[in-house]
């Protein structure tokens, strides 16, 4: 039976990853998350590595504020667009999304102009009652979340990152001592007053964004230095005219005039290398390119990278937009402020996402019901593990040697140290918790100062000595060694 997306959710609330709706104790409110023990683990090595891999390419962490007054959002134009279409189940009083309805129940249907039609003809009953009948009439929802600031200033919290970052251009034009290209990001919280949130935390109202932005002028999107190191490396883009993914060098997407600059086809090139610096599976990811009456209007170009999950099929993950000059020039003829590099406008090529999507198909993807040892295994990448050594005593009697080795791995490695019931129960218990090794003090280590380290995926036990087991878990995390060559095999 393929995994759902309720099976997921509960598994991840059972091994103390995601917990909610919260608050749980008073029943709930959809869209809200708390991240256990091990679920703020992943999302700080999530987090970390879209850190490690903007910085990397001189982009700078900037933080702003969550909440901005009321003139903002109108600039911006959240106040009046920010809006979604949605229907109600007469019976239930359920209200849907009517993209996302679409979107999650006829995958494979290219998203209809006419969507209430498409619908009814369809005969779709409410998912939530199973058997009601929509009211038709198609209503529209402001997604932004109201605020005060003071006794009587109207503002919003933050419904992305994107448009609290290009405030401070001009601090960023003297930092960068006028000189662009230059790149800023930003990891932190937004709120969208969702209508019917669901698929645990796909679609939240209280999210974490992670947004780049890159800020440079027009005419350097031609000619773009970076693409040269990047010109040879495939991406499978799923170009709007066709009808397949298509395995293509970025030279070749750019004669083909499915991308139309060197700089943002290396935006796209530096949105794939973040997903897999955060542990996603190559083999399950794509661009998808919006099509022109799904674009925005203000984007010169615009294309999705999706990731298939088992539980979900393809999710969407992140948005990488050409948005032109639009945005600098909106925000300069409201606030009467010059957003100008040598008198003219910069242009900004934009990658939206966040943390949260990630996390959920790290867990979706590591997630393996095996049959053999009869329990869930998390086959996560040992680099992205919340937990990444657990230290077991064969018996209770050697707790206190036992403990002296998980002292040794535990100032710089995760480590958890369990000397509760057998050990096969506890390899059960660290296989569901990700975590890729496990080391047994047992009796022959008081003789050879030597441990059994186990690997997590391929259950395979190897003998190494003590003084070498700090390095060598760290070269197995790292990459750089191989579990069948360290130490020597168990029988």
């Amino acid at each position: 039976m393929p995994l759902t997306i309720d099976e997921l959710g509960k598994f991840a609330a059972d091994k103390g990853f995601i917990y909610g709706p919260e608050p749980e104790i008073y029943g709930g409110v959809s869209g809200f998350f708390t991240y256990g023990p091990m679920g703020k683990l992943l999302k700080n090595n999530v987090e970390n590595a879209i850190r490690k891999t903007f910085t990397k390419h001189d982009m700078w962490e900037v933080e702003c504020p969550t909440v901005m007054p009321e003139i903002v959002w109108k600039v911006s134009g959240h106040l009046g667009g920010f809006t979604d279409s949605f229907i109600e189940c007469k019976g239930c009083k359920a209200r849907f999304r009517l993209d996302k309805l679409i979107e999650e129940y006829f995958p494979d249907i290219k998203m209809p102009a006419d969507q209430v039609g498409f619908l009814v003809e369809q005969n779709f009953k409410c998912p939530s009652c199973k058997k009601g009948e929509f009211d038709w009439e198609v209503k529209k929802h402001n997604l932004m979340m109201k605020t005060t600031i003071g006794v009587d200033m109207a503002a919003f919290n933050r419904p992305e990152t994107a448009t609290t970052t290009y405030l401070p251009f001009l601090r960023y034009v003297r930092f960068a001592r006028e000189k662009l290209p230059f790149g800023v990001f930003q990891i932190g919280k937004a709120y969208r007053n969702e209508l019917s949130p669901r698929q645990n935390v796909v679609r939240g109202r209280e999210f974490t964004q992670a947004e780049g932005q890159i800020f440079l002028m027009g005419d350097q999107k031609k000619v773009y230095a970076p693409f040269e190191k990047v010109k040879k490396n495939k991406l499978p883009l799923f170009h709007h005219s066709s009808k397949k993914v298509e395995e293509l060098n970025l030279t070749e997407a750019l004669k083909k005039k499915y991308l139309k600059s060197q700089a943002y086809a290396w935006t796209l090139h530096l949105t794939y290398e973040l997903y897999l610096a955060m542990g996603v599976k190559p083999e399950s990811i794509r661009f998808r390119q919006h099509s022109p009456d799904e674009k925005a209007f203000y984007a010169d170009d615009a294309w999705d990278l999706e990731v298939k999950m088992q539980s979900l099929g393809w999710v969407e993950m992140a948005g990488i937009h050409d948005r032109t000059d639009y945005d600098l020039k909106q925000h300069e003829k409201f606030s009467k402020k010059k957003l100008r590099v040598g008198g003219e406008t910069p242009h900004v090529l934009e990658i939206a996402f966040g943390s949260d999507r990630p996390c959920l198909a790290l867990l979706d993807q590591a997630y393996t019901n095996d049959s053999k040892r009869g329990n869930i295994v998390l086959k996560m990448n040992p680099k992205l593990a919340p937990v990444k050594v657990g230290v077991f005593s064969l018996v209770k009697k050697l707790a206190k040697e036992t403990e002296e080795v998980y002292d040794l791995l535990q100032g710089d490695l995760n480590t958890i140290l369990d000397h509760a019931g057998t050990v096969g129960k506890r390899y059960a218990r660290s296989d569901e918790m990700g975590i890729p090794y496990c080391v047994t003090f047992d009796f022959d280590s008081l003789e050879d100062k030597a441990v059994t380290i186990r690997d997590r995926d391929s259950a395979k036990q190897r003998r190494v000595p003590i003084t070498e087991l700090k390095q060598i878990i760290a070269d197995l995390i790292e990459g750089n060694a191989v579990f069948s060559k360290v130490g020597n095999p168990v029988k």
